[in-house]
Parts: C-alpha cells; sequence; structure tokens
C-alpha cells in the first residue's frame, strides 16, 4: 500500500459527520439539564439567571432547525429537551448577554441524559460533562487519538513494512472491541466504522464481514466509509457489483440525506466511469426528488456541468498560459502527448502532501510522453519562488498573475483544491481528481502506458 493511499484511509478513519433535520419517522429526545453560574470577580449580584444554551443544525443553504434552547434560572439551573432524528454530535452554544462564552459538541443520543455544569467565563476550563454517549464517545477518540499518532508514524516510514499489517490488524481489532463493547452506541458506530475502513487492502475479507455486522445493527454508513466500500467493489468485483452494493445501501437507508447522498456516489461513480448517459439520467431524477433542497440543487447544477462539458471521454477545453521560464502553452498544443493538469494553492497542505507522488508520477510516466502543468492561484513569484527554493521544479508551472484565474476556474467548474484533470494524448479527459482521489490516479496512468504500448 502506497503513503498516499494510507493517508486516505487515515482521512476517512477522522470522520466529519454533519446532521441535518427531516421529515422524522423516528423522533428521539436527549434530557440536557445542568447549572452555569459566574465568577463573583466578575459578577457579585449571585444573579445566575439569563444565560442561554442553544443548538441550531443547517437544513440547507438558507435554513436553520432549532434542537434545544434553555435559559438559566437566578441561581444558574437549566433543564431541557433536545429533539432530533438521529444521534450525532452537535454543537451547543453558551452565551450570556449575547456573548458567545463557550461551544461544546455533544453526542445527542436517544433517551441519554447530558449534565453540564460550568463556571463563566472560564467555561472551557471549568465545565464538567456526565452523559453515558458522551463518556463512551470519550473511549472512541481516545482510541482515535492513539491511531492517528501510530498512523502519523507509518506514513513517516518509522514503523518497518512488515509491521504495518499487524499494526493495522492491532488497531482495527481496538476499534472493533469499542463496538462489541458498547453496541447500539454512536460512539461503537464510529468505532466500527474505523475498524472497517482501515483494512482495506490490508485484509478485504475481514472489512466486508464486518461491515456486514455494523449494518445489521445501524442500517447505514457514514461517507467516508460507504466510499471505501464502494471503491472495494468497484476495483475487485466491478462496477456492477460496486452499483449494487449502492443499491443494498438505498434500500437500508431511513432517512432523506441518506437516500441523497447515497444518490450522489451512484451519479459520481458512473460519471468516473464514462458512463455519462445513465449518469445524466440519475441526476434528472435526483434533481425532481431534491428539488426543494437548496445544497442538493447547488451539487446538481455542478454535476450537470461536469456532464456536459467535463465528463470521460470529452475534449478538454482550451487554456493558455505563459509559464514561468518564458514560454507560453495552450493546452491544445499538448495533442498527441498525454498530459496532468493541476489547478491548486502552493499552500494547500494536501498538495504540499502530494508532491513527492507527483514527482514520482512524473519520473515514471514522463518515459510514456506525460507532461505536468501547475496552475498556482492566489500566488506571487515571490511566494512560488519560496514554494520551489526547497522542492525540485521539473514540470511546466504557470505564472502567477499571467492568466485569468476565474476563467480556469469557471471553465474547469472548479469548487476545490489541489484539482486535477488527466487528459490522454487525443485531447480527452481521462479522469478528474479532486483532493484526496488523486491517490486513484495509477489507474488513469496505466491507461497511458497501455495507450503507448498499443
Amino acid at each position: 500500500m502506497s503513503k498516499n493511499k494510507f493517508l486516505l484511509l487515515l482521512a476517512v478513519v477522522v470522520f466529519a459527520f454533519s446532521c441535518s433535520r427531516e421529515e422524522p419517522d423516528i423522533r428521539q429526545v436527549v434530557h440536557i439539564k445542568g447549572q452555569i453560574t459566574v465568577d463573583e470577580e466578575l459578577d457579585d449580584s449571585f444573579d445566575y439567571s439569563g444565560i442561554e444554551l442553544i443548538s441550531r443544525v443547517r437544513t440547507d443553504s438558507e435554513r436553520t432547525d432549532t434542537l434545544f434552547f434553555a435559559q438559566t434560572d437566578q441561581q444558574g439551573y437549566f433543564s431541557g429537551d433536545a429533539y432530533f432524528e438521529r444521534a450525532g454530535q452537535f454543537p451547543v452554544v453558551v452565551s450570556r448577554n449575547n456573548n458567545v462564552m463557550g461551544i461544546l459538541n455533544l453526542v445527542f443520543a436517544d433517551r441519554d441524559t447530558i449534565q453540564i455544569h460550568a463556571k463563566l467565563p472560564q467555561f472551557s476550563e471549568t465545565v464538567e460533562i456526565q452523559s453515558r454517549e458522551n463518556e463512551i464517545f470519550n473511549t472512541f477518540e481516545r482510541v482515535d487519538r492513539s491511531f492517528t499518532r501510530v498512523a502519523n508514524f507509518i506514513n513517516a516510514g518509522m514503523i518497518s513494512a512488515d509491521s504495518v499489517g499487524l499494526e493495522i490488524d492491532k488497531w482495527s481489532d481496538i476499534y472493533w472491541e469499542v463496538f462489541e463493547e458498547y453496541p447500539g452506541t454512536y460512539a461503537a458506530q464510529l468505532s466500527g466504522e474505523s475498524s472497517i475502513s482501515i483494512l482495506r487492502e490490508w485484509n478485504d475479507s475481514l472489512m466486508i464481514a464486518r461491515t456486514d455486522e455494523l449494518l445489521n445493527q445501524y442500517n447505514v454508513l457514514t461517507t467516508g466509509t460507504r466510499e471505501v466500500l464502494i471503491e472495494y467493489y468497484a476495483e475487485t468485483e466491478g462496477l456492477d457489483s460496486a452499483l449494487q452494493f449502492i443499491n443494498r445501501l438505498q434500500d437500508m437507508a431511513r432517512f432523506p440525506s441518506d437516500v441523497m447522498e447515497i444518490e450522489i456516489n451512484r451519479i459520481e461513480l458512473l460519471f468516473d466511469s464514462s458512463r455519462t448517459e445513465e449518469a445524466i439520467t440519475y441526476l434528472e431524477a435526483f434533481q425532481q426528488k431534491f428539488s426543494t433542497n437548496s445544497l442538493a440543487m447547488e451539487w446538481a447544477e455542478d454535476k450537470s456541468y461536469d456532464l456536459e462539458f467535463l465528463a470521460p471521454g470529452y475534449p478538454f477545453p482550451e487554456l493558455s498560459f505563459y509559464l514561468t521560464n518564458g514560454d507560453s502553452l495552450h493546452t491544445s498544443d499538448l495533442n498527441g502527448q498525454p498530459f496532468l493538469i493541476e489547478v491548486t494553492r502552493l499552500d494547500n497542505t494536501l498538495y504540499q502532501q502530494q508532491f513527492d507522488r507527483t514527482i514520482a508520477i512524473y519520473q515514471i510516466y514522463r518515459n510514456f510522453g506525460l507532461e505536468i502543468i501547475t496552475v498556482p492561484l492566489g500566488t506571487s513569484r515571490l511566494v512560488l519562488d519560496a514554494f520551489f527554493s526547497e522542492r525540485e521544479k521539473l514540470w511546466h508551472v504557470a505564472e502567477p498573475g499571467s492568466f485569468d484565474a476565474e476563467h480556469v476556474i469557471e471553465v474547469l467548474n472548479l469548487n476545490r483544491v489541489p484539482t486535477r484533470y488527466l487528459v490522454g494524448a487525443d485531447g480527452t479527459i481521462i479522469r478528474r481528481y479532486i483532493g484526496n482521489e488523486y491517490d486513484d490516479i495509477v489507474r488513469g496512468l496505466q491507461q497511458i502506458s497501455t495507450l503507448t504500448n498499443e
């Protein structure tokens, strides 16, 4: 397994979970109570009333939903119920006199009770939280932090190659122990998914067995784990198998947001596999089904552009740049040879982490005629020179400020950096890679070497 592949697995272990309100079929509740006082050096009135606790989530780009609101009485006591559709981490903002005094990220789980005690203004230093679900979540976080340190050692080459597999197996088992010890809890779900995700390419059979067991309990996979499994089925059993897995997840989905995310996975998979007509058909159905969700419609608008102009097999758009060596370059001039064009910021951490990989790719695939063009956004020549003072500049780099950045962003429909396009010798797009998707580039590069050898 490559270093960058392992970084991808590490990224999916550190989950980012978003929770949105939907049409409820099961309404869950958590009871929240406690006391918040004020240091008498700040306020010696001993009146602690009016301190507010509120939890809101954004339902789309325009609306928010309030899950919980409470105010303290004169002695600082408060209590209330938060209503939500499924367990997750939610922000609770504590404020006094319209000034935010602290923010807590609390696990809301059905029928749990959360007790909060704190003193202002040193809220973060004094806060104490009692809750079964949150205490179990702390157990998961301790395991996760420990594994992250080990993963960093692996990525730095500080653990021998022979020992990496043993470490992966060990930590997958540790995560799974949390899953088995605390069944049905939010932390157990996260720990189970972590156990599954890190097994990819180390022990795929165990990964699948544990996925089945987790789905039997929770009926859902979060985004990172779902994408790992879809990639597994696509690579090992083919596109149809991956689509069957997506159908299985969709049949199990209980919430509209899960259905929406799974449909996005399906459309993206068809798009990347050059099954453009099918992707368009599913996208049209997606737009009808989620027409009232502004975030879904924003994604669909972007994907419609991609399908119309930037799908694999379509001609790469014409772009022109002045290079740092003073030459000009038109992408149409590269017809007859493959190229990789990357648009990024040079201060982007992910791009910097991937730079050595790009060097390795260039050194291998320049033998097949591959050219690389780096287009730096928001960069001065001073920053560029500083960046390459510590790194080799082996390929074409666009001169900062010599091109219309907004035009590049618009034509390539960029929403994140780094974004890369791999283009074949015939001038057509092989695939787009956004962020960590770059780890999948080997399959695209294999197309280049195969075509060159024919």
